[in-house]
């Protein structure tokens, strides 16, 4: 419940003040283009119009709308901020220096027909192409783009500095990449170290680690652009995964800060856990990274979650993956069945037609030459 205005003393105002302010300063720093489309980049941006009030000068969001057009048509043309978010489209027919990140959203494009520079070394700058979004860098062989003195991006003509190959496809090597066919599309990255497959997520490091009956697991990130969670899913083959927990992420636009994220495992499987996270960004893109394990010995075992339970749902994990033939049996204190049916997955919910009463009720959990039983309290 909201705290009424009325009532607060001297010492919240100012807080609640600052609060207002900053949002408003927040809002302020944001410039998405109007104005007629197409429009040429006025040098500096001193003349261009944002919808937020005044002009691109000072600002460090840069937004292209849907439909909208900007032309980066002279040498000179420039701008600093921190990110450039191309909605519309992004011409760069001339050579201009740019000090920002460039991220290229759904159905957005960027068209580079001369050479752009994002920034000088060092810097920090990237171009991130969400899914949906392409980059279009012509069909000459020329250098189209450098990320902080990297040469990063080639036109598809005549391309034989990706190790001697024109598919477009090539890990970095040194040199730049080569267009592949219908232009470079998300969800992908690249800055001054070549490709970087984790942008929009920089993945600092993730563990997994045994502690008696459980499996902890940590990873931090030093970037996030635009991510929305972590899934965190798991094998007993490294093949097979099955996600087991989401963890939303720390915000949307997180740059050169370590965030640190932690999960426990509390039902982990009977010997091999394979374990890998899925980055999922606000357009539903994803990737995914480099498979961590742990062996666990000790005996098969259930667990019922929550216990008690409200008596609508009885849901378990087991810590060994079921058989086609295994069945789940749930009695009452008078050992009358009320539910009986297959086990299928190491995570499982019974959904009863009518809700259990209060009492205490037995799980039976029949597999091929084993029986495991586990008390179940149900309070409503």
């Amino acid at each position: 419940m909201l705290t009424p205005l009325v009532g607060l003393n001297n010492m919240k105002l100012p807080l609640l003040a600052s609060f207002l302010l900053s949002g408003l300063i927040s809002y302020a720093q944001t410039c998405t283009v109007t104005g007629t489309s197409p429009l040429n980049w006025p040098t500096n941006g001193a003349g261009i119009v944002c919808g937020e009030g005044g002009n691109a000068v000072g600002k460090t969001t840069l937004v292209i709308p849907a439909g909208f057009t900007v032309n980066f048509n002279d040498n000179g043309d420039t701008w600093t901020g921190t990110t450039i978010e191309v909605n519309g489209t992004l011409n760069i027919s001339a050579n201009p220096v740019i000090n920002s990140s460039i991220v290229v959203k759904n159905g957005g494009l960027l068209s580079i027909s001369g050479k752009l520079t994002l920034g000088t070394a060092p810097c920090d700058y990237s171009l991130v192409i969400q899914s949906g979004g392409t980059v279009n860098v012509s069909s000459t062989g020329s250098d189209r783009l450098t990320i902080c003195g990297l040469e990063v991006m080639k036109g598809a003509g005549a391309c034989n500095d990706c190790g001697g190959t024109n598919s477009g496809q090539c890990p970095y090597n040194g040199q730049p990449y080569c267009e592949p066919a219908g232009g470079f599309t998300g969800p992908t990255g690249f800055d001054d170290t070549g490709y970087n497959p984790s942008l929009p997520v920089t993945l600092l490091y993730f563990k997994a680690e045994a502690f008696e009956e459980t499996v902890a697991l940590s990873w931090a990130t030093s970037m996030e652009e635009d991510f929305s969670r972590f899934m965190i899913e798991r094998s007993s083959d490294g093949l097979n995964f099955e996600e087991i927990a989401e963890v939303k992420g720390k915000g949307f636009d997180i740059h050169d800060i370590e965030s640190k994220y932690s999960f426990e495992d509390q039902v982990p499987l009977s010997g091999f856990n394979y374990y890998r996270l899925k980055a999922v960004d606000l357009d539903e893109s994803f990737e995914y990274f480099p498979v961590k394990v742990v062996k666990l010995d000790g005996p098969k075992s259930i667990a019922i979650y929550p216990n008690p339970s409200s008596g609508d749902v009885i849901s378990f994990r087991t810590n060994f993956n079921p058989s086609e033939s295994d069945r789940i049996i749930l009695t009452d204190q008078f050992g009358i069945e009320v539910f009986n049916g297959q086990a299928s997955t190491t995570q499982n919910s019974i959904l009863l037609q009518n809700k259990l009463r209060t009492g205490i009720y037995m799980l039976r959990y029949v597999g091929a030459g084993a029986e495991h039983v586990a008390r179940v309290v149900v309070r409503n």
